[in-house]
């Protein structure tokens, strides 16, 4: 042990003198990371080299050698686990997530045990000390270890000022960390497995309560995750995987899966790669071999933890014994990860290429299994990879399913036997990628889910929100909602740097757009379909949010005070939508009624409209008998019911006689005339030309233009103005100076 100890300390030196002359270098981030791989290739080396004793005993007192108690023989175990992955994670993580770095007193700490423990350390893991390969290779580890500590403490000591507030989320992530980094064997050596022999069969409740953590587990991390940067979620994940990994290979050391009897261990079942295949997607970035396990392995492990198949001999398969917890926690990782990295977004949602993709690389998948378990068959080596070998599936299914494997082919290749059941295997691999696909439905409909209840909740958040806001502004100005810009509650629309985009989009469908309309005006909006018109207009009138931006109806923010901005304004859509079982009269009466329209105002307004609309004999009849143009009528009249400040028409004279059309345009000179802003859009040129006062032009989100309709004509016809603008004449719009422009301007 001297010469252990020894080593230790050499080493712990060497490395301090390492990490600590690299503070000299210019990149020293990349001589962190490479010597971070060293360390961690060398902590793997120690852990592959052999089986470990601790992990087949219910008695720490069975281990010959190891003198320390139970609770901290599992502490040292634990703790290495956990802090060699911080020690081999911080290098690549420490500019994107500084916290990360405040668990470094934790890493050194337990290398300090390994070092003053170790003869124990070592015994847990070779059993009865002997000079050889393993205890130099985990000597070294310590001593690594703890050099590496040191240096990383003194790094990241500054950190303690500037990331203090974040002492919160350190703390639960010890305890997460705790969680994941838990050995297989941990139950089975502070309980005895023998005493509490519950076996998790048939759904049974022992069964149930193993399967539950497959739901609790992926919840809380994307709680605790909510909010939290791209690559603090990506570091969480890559973590948690890769301490599914350690544990994962517990059974996957290299004496233990070496020669012809130890092939069927191979980590070749789907669940099994899953283990080795997302740490790698999540450190590397692999998005194809990534969406191959999210449509492959996400099913096949839920199959796996609804129909285990471990064995129930002895007392494998009870709730404590390591093989149990193994089985488990390798099946929860293939399951809820893939669907973890989705929704916390370190990969996209995928689509239908995505899906044929991963459909291509399960048949490649499935052909080499098929192949090799056709091939081990000849060394009785019990190989049955993806269970399409055997009558396992078949099995569970029934009688049905067994004459599938009636059918086979046997044939002979370099002396070699093969036995082929192409039936049975053909149906086997298409029913599996049809239930991928509609697995994927299920997913898809969970994450809109998802997205919807985010969506409520954040507007629900905006409201309480604007209405502080809205209650703080009230109280600074005396009551008066109005926004300073529009004194006196003026009819006027200003649009302010205005920003649309849906969803995740990248795109914009409006960008930067600047507009102010004053009152007495009928101004224009012109764009060809999709150039942004519709998008501007919903968001005035509150259909959809704004995402960059203001606007104002009247000095009322539409964001802020929606319930102000909405009041001044009457709205006719492009697509209106009726209620067509009440007549014309009780839909308007229930419009003015949401308005609060007096009954006296509101029967003058109705009449003279019915008048105006010639639907006297129609105004008592059911919506649902009349014509579009006589629809489009009643939407015109529903939205001045109210005598709004500000009337806005998207598309109004479609599908309209010429008759209608011209008591349209009259009313709309009629309202401007009484010092409100008409602002409508339009596809009909010489309409604009003839009513509207001044006109914009959008074009592909970019608002083109805001000129004066004589100004235009003074110089061509509005028609040729407008063609020249969308087809892409370069038109130096009014510059916005921040303020609206005052009448007459």
């Amino acid at each position: 042990m001297t010469i252990l100890y020894v080593t230790t300390g050499l080493v712990a030196a060497l490395a301090a003198e390492a990490f600590f002359v690299n503070r000299l270098f210019k990149k020293r981030t990349a001589v962190e990371c490479v010597i971070a791989v060293l360390f961690a290739a060398l902590a793997l080396a120690a852990y592959l080299a052999g089986a470990d004793a601790i992990a087949s005993v219910y008695d720490m007192g069975a281990i010959e050698g190891v003198s320390c108690p139970t609770w901290l023989a599992l502490a040292l175990e634990w703790g290495t686990v956990a802090s060699t992955l911080v020690l081999a994670l911080w290098p690549f993580f420490r500019k994107k997530v500084p916290a990360f770095g405040l668990l470094m007193p934790l890493a050194l700490l337990f290398f300090v045990a390994d070092a003053v423990f170790l003869q124990d350390f070592i015994a847990l893991h070779t059993g009865p000390f002997e000079v050889g390969l393993r205890p130099a290779l985990y000597s070294a580890q310590v001593g690594f270890g703890l050099g590496y500590a040191l240096y990383g403490l003194v790094e990241t000591f500054p950190l303690w000022k500037s990331e203090r507030h974040n002492l919160g989320w350190i703390v639960l992530s010890v305890l997460s960390i705790a969680l994941c980094t838990a050995p297989n064997y941990t139950l089975q050596l502070l309980f005895s497995p023998s005493k509490y022999a519950f076996t998790a069969i048939d759904l049974n409740l022992w069964h149930r309560i193993l399967i539950y953590p497959a739901a609790v587990i992926p919840i809380a991390i994307y709680l605790v995750t909510t909010g939290r940067q791209a690559e603090t979620k990506r570091l969480i994940l890559l973590y948690y995987g890769l301490a599914a990994l350690v544990n994962f290979m517990s059974t996957q050391k290299f004496p233990m899966i070496w020669g012809l009897e130890h092939v069927g261990s191979w980590p070749l079942h789907l669940c099994n790669t899953a283990c080795y295949v997302l740490p790698l997607c999540l450190t590397f970035k692999l998005k194809r071999v990534f969406y191959f396990t999210y449509f492959i392995n996400v099913f096949g492990a839920f199959l796996a933890l609804t129909i285990p198949n471990y064995s129930t001999e002895g007392l494998n398969g009870t709730i404590l014994v390591s093989s149990t917890w193994h089985f488990y926690r390798a099946h929860y990782q293939a399951f809820f990860m893939p669907l973890l990295c989705v929704g916390m977004g370190v990969f996209a949602r995928p689509r239908l290429r995505q899906f044929i993709y991963s459909m291509v690389g399960f048949l490649f998948y499935y052909l080499a299994v098929l192949c090799l378990n056709a091939f081990f068959t000849n060394f009785d080596a019990g190989v049955d990879f993806f269970f399409i070998n055997s009558d396992f599936v078949a099995d569970k299914l029934g009688t049905w399913a067994e004459r599938l494997r009636d059918v086979t082919v046997v044939f002979t290749a370099g002396g070699y036997t093969f036995k082929l059941y192409p039936v049975y295997q053909s149906l086997y691999f298409l029913v599996y990628c049809l239930l991928a696909l509609a697995m994927w439905f299920l997913y898809e409909l969970a994450f809109r889910s998802v997205e919807g209840w985010k969506d409520l909740a954040a507007r629900r958040k905006k409201i309480r929100m604007d209405a502080l806001a809205l209650s703080v502004s009230q109280a600074k100005h005396g009551g008066d909602t109005m926004n300073e810009q529009a004194a006196g509650g003026q009819a006027a629309l200003s649009i302010q740097g205005f920003s649309k985009r849906y969803g995740r989009s990248d795109v914009y469908a409006v960008k930067d757009a600047f507009l102010d309309v004053h009152g007495g005006e009928i101004f224009g909006f012109l764009g060809p379909n999709g150039a942004g018109k519709s998008t501007i207009i919903k968001s005035i009138v509150g259909i959809q949010p704004i995402t960059e931006g203001k606007i104002f109806v009247c000095g009322h923010d539409v964001e802020k005070d929606s319930v102000g901005s909405k009041l001044n304004i009457g709205f006719v859509p492009d697509h209106y939508a009726l209620y067509e079982k009440l007549t014309a009269r009780e839909y308007v009466n229930y419009i003015a009624d949401l308005y609060r329209v007096p009954k006296a105002e509101r029967d003058e307004r109705m009449q003279r409209y019915v008048e105006i609309f010639e639907l006297q004999k129609a105004v008592d009849d059911p919506i649902s008998t009349y014509s579009h143009g006589m629809k489009q009528k009643v939407a015109i009249m529903a939205a001045l019911i109210h005598n709004p400040k500000v009337w806005i028409l998207d598309e109004p004279l479609t599908g309209l006689d010429p008759n209608s059309i011209f008591q349209v345009k009259e009313c709309m000179k009629r309202h401007a005339a009484e010092g409100n802003v008409v602002f409508f859009s339009s596809h009909l040129i010489d309409v604009v030309e003839r009513v509207c006062d001044r006109i914009a032009i959008i074009r592909k989100g970019q608002l083109q233009c805001v000129e004066d309709v004589k100004d235009i004509e003074s110089r061509t016809t509005l028609e040729k103005f407008y063609m020249d603008v969308i087809g892409g004449k370069e038109v130096k719009p009014v510059p916005y100076t921040g303020k609206p422009a005052k009448e007459g301007e």
